[in-house]
């Protein structure tokens, strides 16, 4: 897929043609069985090759579907690839197909390229569509230039991937600044002082209308010495709803919206045995208000152990057709436990006060051979319905993986 850094650059606009987690879940998250699945892959320094075929169960409303993914990729010159992905989604009522043609291009020692075009077919429902996401940087060690330039139609449908927007044209430039020169106050503290400016305009494929913008400017981002950070950034806001939506279970009614919201970004140092990072932001928020912090606090005694508890709050302030004001809190709690680099035991806990839900995932994976794994799982979901009636899921999942290489 082609989208956004993992530092922020790139924009957040995001598309992939196949996602891993289409398979074996419903819309809702929940567990489908797997009836049987193979895989074959090559690798070489030339090129990559394989394909994977899956068959998953008829479950409820679910019905009996086959999974098709195949790959292909080839190397060139000193650091360009061009390759092609086939996924077919096959059920009773028709097949999915997504065609992709992508490829990486180095232009230089700073300058690269990115690209992705995307078919879907006509299918059970009768329309075909396209996508397509070009994505260019500029690197060195004292800026960060980018433009990405996407478009997805209407119709485009990768049911095995994933697609942040339909029916959209986004334009994401965006430029940030590394300054480590001789001006710099306070060097045994502060390593890099690295302002930034990450717009975004989506307009409508159909209409050629502008339906959001964004002018997120950091005019402060300050890396310090010991791996913390701390940051402060505005973003004004238009986003013109073309249909109404529900963030968090509010209604937002469908208009034309103009909001401004602020953040600050912090962390501690990484490497220490405790470490607190998080944001917190606030501001306008379509017709309302908006105060969210998220915060999480790691602790990490030894090498091998990691601890960490996360806290999410969301306050809203007259937001919405209703004028909604309610708070929405979400606590989690991880562990990751490893005997040595090929044994690991990962949990983790989730409660979300919007609907009463407890979950938990415990994970043990075992590298018994290179690249060959056998994964326990076990998985448990508490909510509660809209007519306040309890449910609990409880799955167990054992999968066995064996790499052989010919």
């Amino acid at each position: 897929g082609v989208g956004q850094s993992i530092d922020g650059s790139g924009g957040s606009m995001r598309i992939q043609p196949f996602f891993s987690r289409t398979i074996g879940l419903d819309n809702a998250g929940n567990p489908i069985p797997i009836d049987a699945g193979g895989r074959y892959v090559h690798r070489s320094s030339r090129r990559n090759y394989g394909a994977m075929l899956i068959r998953q169960r008829e479950l409820d409303e679910s019905p009996g579907t086959n999974f098709f993914v195949g790959r292909f990729s080839e190397n060139f010159g000193a650091q360009n690839r061009i390759g092609g992905l086939v996924t077919v989604k096959n059920q009773p009522g028709g097949s999915n197909i997504v065609s992709t043609i992508d490829g990486f291009f180095r232009l230089g020692e700073s300058n690269s390229l990115t690209a992705m075009v995307m078919h879907s077919n006509a299918g059970a429902s009768g329309r075909s569509g396209f996508a397509g996401i070009a994505q260019y940087y500029n690197s060195t060690n004292r800026h960060k230039i980018w433009w990405t330039q996407s478009v997805v139609t209407k119709d485009f449908n990768p049911e095995m991937g994933f697609v942040a927007r339909h029916d959209i044209l986004g334009t994401t430039p965006g430029m940030n600044w590394f300054y480590r020169g001789r001006l710099l106050p306070f060097k045994k503290l502060i390593r890099a002082f690295e302002p930034g400016f990450l717009p975004e305009f989506y307009h409508q494929v159909s209409t050629g209308k502008l339906v959001e913008r964004q002018l997120l400017f950091f005019p402060v981002w300050i890396n310090f010495q010991k791996g913390g950070y701390f940051g402060y950034s505005v973003n004004p806001v238009y986003q013109g709803l073309t249909e109404s939506f529900e963030p968090l279970g509010i209604k937002i009614a469908a208009g034309d919206y103009h909001y401004f919201r602020q953040q600050f970004w912090y962390s501690t140092d990484p490497s220490k045995i405790i470490n607190l990072l998080g944001q917190t932001d606030w501001g306008t928020y379509f017709n309302g208000r908006l105060f969210s912090t998220d915060l999480t606090l790691q602790f990490a005694p030894l090498p091998h152990v990691s601890i960490a508890g996360r806290f999410n709050r969301n306050s809203f302030r007259e937001v919405g057709e209703n004028k909604t004001t309610q708070s929405i809190d979400l606590y989690s709690i991880e562990g990751r436990f490893a005997l040595n680099p090929r044994l690991q035991l990962i949990g983790f806990y989730q409660k979300n006060s919007e609907n009463k839900s407890d979950n938990y995932n415990i994970r043990l994976a075992w590298e018994y051979s290179p690249l060959s794994y056998v994964y326990v799982v076990l998985n448990k979901r508490g909510f509660e319905e809209l007519n306040q009636i309890r449910k609990n899921e409880d799955h167990a999942v054992l999968k066995l993986s064996y790499l052989k290489q010919f």
